[in-house]
């Protein structure tokens, strides 16, 4: 089983031999367990260290491996070193490695403490069960997460960043913060409502004092896990391990490294090196927001630098990044300033909920733009990332040049979209190195540029350059007309994208606003999907031409709610009023008077769609 950042064989013979400036780094190791870690020490996790960050299957493993153990695990290794020795009382143990196994075991004892608490409380008037003795133990738990000196002090054994830490995990009595939880946060309260669901289910059926046994052996089992805690001697030296971890096999992230890098290198004392944590934890915040996935961070950055020089392969970007910076605390922190500023643009991409920006006086945000918003949405509805450091250069460009103009900006996004509309969303055909190059070398090319010429050369040779790599024009028109809305019906995994609401609703958007019924900047969730055709009709599968793109339009919710199974030509003037966009083909059926259109009529005014889409909606 792997925990956290270090590889079990990730320490070992050669370790010990890092060496900084030809002198070796002095190592001291010890086993302990974690009740001799909770009982001998105090903890705090530095500021360059990454989030608490465990999955449902890391916690899924502790339980099985380690509380559910016959004997006592082999739980890894820790590193840290003194930051605070004490004459009297326990010394500080700041952690480079190891602080999601030590994070974890607490998050547990503090559930089998309010477990105790909660046996106390639900059979306080059981007249068999002493209740003194569920009391007495939550008090003895309680000791393995605060620690008290002999003047009465309390010191948490493990101090976190996150106040919720604090308030649920170590002191539930402490008066709340109310600060909103980060993405760390949110993953210990999930960590911690992981070990509730465990606890419950295995003293559920017991009666009190099997209960008080039961939890008493949960908390043995964590507190008999063994580690081997390595000393270091200094914070430069941890720094330095910590990147010697990711030579050695570790499993360090991007991210990991270069939030190490700036803080080490940025600043000096204490003060400003927690500032620098403090920057890129908001950093990491923004782009993260509700999204969970362990590589974001690290593809930001990735992207980011993509969008300004030229492309590294990832696993070369570290190296790239410490040349860059040097040995200048101010190279440094310009870096981070650069990061900063991207995630601006970044944190908005691939967001399909993204809406437009309000205009201030002064500023020129892209994002204040409708019809380069609705293009950001369009790419995150298609699930394309690999035109993410186009779209970072192009709104930097613009934030911080006058070089590209508003029409510019809607211009290169509109290439991409129609791009990806036809070779990602139609077709389906998977980006490639090759895509991705193009976009660097263009974002490149618009960093470099010191004209408005430059800007126009750039623009129009990623045009030619996308519109050579479009799918056959045969195989995305068959595509389009394969478009369907069956919200009705059970579909598969391969069915679900060509048919999503927000997507259809995008294809029929897009219609009506080159029309120029509808202005740029709609929020889709507004809007709903009629069938033309009623769905009631319908005699077979999603294949069945009344779910097909040809059979529908695009409606408020408000005024679908209203048509009902309404014929075509009842249905006409709301339509209208909604702004729906009439096709010939749909005013050949007005005209007719159509109650009901064919299934041949509906397969021709797909035909009809198709071409429109490819000619005129999203042509290059």
């Amino acid at each position: 089983m792997q925990f956290d950042i270090i590889r079990d064989e990730a320490w070992g013979p050669g370790m010990s031999e890092a060496i900084s400036n030809n002198e070796l780094i002095p190592i001291e190791s010890q086993t302990k367990t974690i009740q001799t870690c909770f009982q001998q020490c105090l903890y705090e996790v530095p500021n360059f260290q990454r989030p608490y960050s465990w999955s449902q299957d890391q916690l899924m493993d502790f339980w099985d491996d380690v509380i559910l153990a016959k004997g006592d695990f082999f739980f890894g290794s820790t590193v840290t070193w003194v930051s605070e020795k004490r004459d009297l009382f326990n010394d500080t143990y700041s952690i480079i490695d190891g602080q999601q196994r030590l994070t974890t075991s607490a998050i547990l004892l503090s559930v089998v403490r309010d477990a105790f608490s909660d046996v106390a409380r639900k059979y306080d008037d059981v007249d068999d069960f002493n209740v003194e003795v569920a009391v007495s133990q939550a008090a003895t738990t309680q000791k393995y997460l605060m620690a008290e000196d002999d003047d009465g002090k309390t010191y948490p054994i493990l101090r976190r960043s996150e106040n919720m830490f604090y308030e649920v995990i170590q002191n539930p009595n402490a008066i709340p913060s109310k600060v909103e939880w980060n993405v760390s946060a949110k993953r210990i309260g999930e960590a911690r409502s992981f070990f509730e669901e465990k606890v419950l289910a295995a003293v559920k059926d017991l009666p009190p004092s099997g209960q008080v046994e039961r939890l008493k052996s949960i908390r043995s089992n964590a507190l008999k896990a063994r580690v081997i805690q390595v000393e270091l001697a200094s914070e430069e030296d941890g720094f330095l391990v910590f990147e010697t971890l990711n030579t050695r096999g570790a499993d360090l992230r991007l991210a990991d490294l270069v939030k190490n890098l700036l803080i080490r290198g940025g600043a000096k004392n204490p003060e400003d090196r927690k500032a620098i944590a403090d920057r890129w934890d908001r950093l990491v915040d923004r782009i993260q927001q509700d999204r969970v996935s362990a590589d974001l961070v690290d593809r930001f950055i990735w992207q980011s630098w993509n969008s300004r020089r030229e492309a590294v392969k990832e696993p070369e970007l570290f190296k790239a990044i410490s040349r860059l910076v040097g040995g200048s605390p101010a190279e440094h922190l310009s870096y981070l300033e650069e990061l900063e500023g991207d995630t601006e643009t970044y944190e908005w991409l691939e967001a399909e909920h993204v809406q437009v920006q309000r205009r201030a006086a002064g500023v020129r945000n892209a994002f204040a733009v409708p019809d380069f918003v609705d293009s950001v949405r369009a790419l995150a509805i298609f699930n394309v990332s690999v035109a993410n450091s186009t779209i970072l250069a192009v709104a930097r460009k613009y934030r911080e040049t006058r070089l590209i103009k508003q029409a510019q900006v809607i211009q290169v996004l509109r290439l991409v979209e129609s791009f990806h509309f036809q070779y990602t969303a139609l077709t389906n055909s998977g980006s490639t190195g090759g895509t991705r190059s193009r976009y660097n070398r263009f974002a490149v090319r618009l960093e470099s540029a010191t004209s408005a010429a430059e800007v126009a050369a750039a623009i129009e040779d990623l045009k030619v350059r996308l519109r050579a790599s479009l799918p056959a024009r045969a195989r995305a028109h068959h595509a389009f007309c394969s478009l369907f809305y069956a919200p009705t019906l059970q579909l598969n995994q391969a069915q679900k994208p060509r048919s999503r609401k927000i997507f259809i609703a995008y294809v029929l958007m897009s219609f009506a606003k080159l029309e120029g019924l509808l202005p740029a900047g709609q929020n889709l969730a507004t809007w709903s999907i009629e069938h033309i055709k009623p769905q009631s009709t319908a005699a077979s599968g999603y294949s069945d031409p009344v779910y097909s793109i040809g059979n529908l339009t695009l409606l408020t919710d408000r005024l679908n709610s209203s048509l009902g199974d309404a014929p075509f030509s009842d249905k006409v003037a709301v339509l209208k009023k909604g702004k729906a966009y009439f096709d010939s083909k749909l005013n050949s059926w007005e005209a007719g008077a159509v109650d009901a259109p064919s299934a041949a009529q509906i397969v021709a005014r797909s035909e009809f769609l198709a071409d429109d889409a490819l000619d005129r909606v999203w042509n290059l």
